[in-house]
């Protein structure tokens, strides 16, 4: 699985490569990539803390149904 790390160094790669071109277009390509890994990352950090946590959220949701 690739993990939250690799999800923003593609995001860098993005923003190296957008330093290196003239092109407007491909600028702006690049950026949104970026931004779109970062939020990649961002969402599996969320994800995965929900999921090492679901343990601790079902003991504490039965304790208040008991």
């Amino acid at each position: 699985m690739t993990t939250p790390a690799q999800y923003r160094e593609f995001a860098i790669d993005c923003l190296r490569w957008t330093d290196r071109t003239k092109d407007a277009s491909q600028r702006i390509t690049l950026t949104e990539t970026s931004r779109r890994w970062l939020n990649a990352a961002s969402k599996l950090e969320r994800h995965v803390t929900l999921a090492s946590d679901a343990p601790a959220l079902l003991r504490e949701l039965r304790a208040k149904l008991d």
